[in-house]
């Protein structure tokens, strides 16, 4: 029976991929986002004692790069580490969610406790009240649910419809393009960038 292989994440060793390259990629990986082919390069120099820092990356580097699908591997290893960052920030957030509902039903049972020893005589229906909303909205909140809601609607003149004419659209864009000409300046003795009219 054939052995299975497994498959490998994109970011790991190629088959037949040489172990320099590959230890070099490596390097290139890890440098995050910003990666430069010839920041690595400079950087392998460096650590040979090589002298001064090269302006261009040799073409066998280049060719290696190209060979391997250098960017094309790092960037996904980037949205792998994306990825797990999500996946991390989701978890900790339902583990909170979940901690603050149970605090919330706690702090419920200790309220009702504690109004149940309480004689109602030293108690104002305010304090009851007071003390059960707090709860629950606690527990609302852990359960993501808003503590209330509110509807608002936008009315016009006399509490009528919204109107809004083409008229208003042009002066409003006349508005806005003032107010843009008077941020966007042009800096000493320069002059702004023709721009295109038909992008607003």
């Amino acid at each position: 029976m054939p052995e299975i292989q497994a498959l490998s994440e994109p970011w790991d060793r190629q088959p037949s991929e040489p172990n320099l390259w590959y230890n070099r990629y490596e390097r290139f990986r890890l440098a995050g986002a910003g990666r430069s082919l010839l920041a690595i390069y400079n950087d392998e120099r460096q650590r040979a004692g090589k002298g001064e820092r090269a302006t261009r990356v040799p073409g066998a580097w280049d060719r290696a790069a190209a060979r391997w699908r250098w960017r094309e591997r790092a960037v996904a290893w980037d949205e792998h580490e994306r990825q797990k960052a999500r996946d991390a920030r989701a978890r900790d957030i339902a583990e909170m969610r979940s901690r603050h509902i149970q605090e919330a039903i706690a702090l419920q049972a200790k309220a009702i406790e504690r109004l149940k020893s309480l004689d109602l005589k030293d108690l104002s229906p305010g304090d009851v009240a007071r003390f059960f909303t707090e709860a629950t909205k606690l527990e609302r909140i852990a359960r993501g649910e808003p503590e209330s809601i509110e509807e608002r609607r936008l009315t016009g003149t006399g509490g009528g419809p919204v109107k809004f004419s083409l008229e208003d659209a042009v002066r409003a864009d006349k508005e806005l393009e003032y107010w843009h000409n008077d941020r966007v300046q042009p800096s000493r003795g320069g002059t702004l960038p023709e721009g295109n009219p038909q992008v607003p």
